[in-house]
């Protein structure tokens, strides 16, 4: 069954990365293939967005309310107006997996907006916008900028939406030891940007405040 617990920091990523750490120096393997690819990211991210009560779920979507026109690997909607709210195992077999997924979608068969949020009011809506980047090493101006602009149009444009930065738990030691890199994500964090770490055993670490990156034990997603 799925879990939370607390854990400090460095033991957590510790403990995320030792398997891909320990393969690396025991196998003739390449630093690219430790890496996560983009679409396993985008399937722990869904998983991730369902065992935190997210009912629906879209893919691909294009965000073009305010000034910035961009598109969100993975968006999740929660509408607190609804009387049930849905987890799921967190390791499951492909085919089960996807055979819950549509399970779910029958189950949560409501009229909705083109737009792909519920019918209805927009205030009982909470929207989770996901970009993907599995590989954060060192400091790209023009990925932070895009970032950056993404963040502050959803908070000009859109209510109750939150921006979550997706990544492998790998990006964890540029993060927090190059300086250009730990100073552009704290100061989007100041601005709102959350960031979700996760590695290949769908093991997840969550982050609303760069603080909690560095100091403060914290609440770990997983199996």
């Amino acid at each position: 069954m799925s879990t939370t617990r607390m854990m400090s920091v460095r033991s957590l990523f510790l403990r995320l990365n030792h398997d891909r750490t320990l393969r690396k120096t025991t196998d003739i393997i390449g630093k690219n293939d430790l890496w996560l690819t983009e679409g396993q990211l985008v399937v722990g991210a869904e998983r991730f967005i369902k065992l935190n009560g997210y009912q629906k779920i879209e893919f691909n979507q294009n965000f073009n309310q305010g000034g910035y026109q961009f598109i969100s690997h993975i968006v999740g909607y929660r509408n607190s107006s609804l009387g049930y709210v849905n987890e799921y195992v967190n390791q499951v077999q492909d085919n089960e997996y996807m055979q819950e997924q549509n399970q779910a979608a029958q189950l949560m068969d409501v009229e909705r907006k083109p737009s792909g949020v519920f019918e209805g009011s927009n205030s009982n809506i909470a929207t989770a916008v996901c970009l993907i980047n599995s590989k954060i090493q060192d400091y790209d101006l023009g990925f932070f900028g895009h970032v950056e602009s993404i963040l502050y149009d959803i908070i000009d444009s859109y209510e109750n939406t939150n921006l979550i930065l997706v990544t492998d738990s790998l990006s964890y030691l540029s993060i927090t030891s190059k300086e250009e890199v730990g100073v552009t994500v704290e100061n989007l964090m100041e601005e709102g940007l959350h960031l979700l770490f996760m590695n290949e055993k769908s093991d997840y670490a969550f982050f609303e405040k760069y603080d909690d990156i560095i100091e403060r034990p914290i609440t770990v997603y997983g199996a």
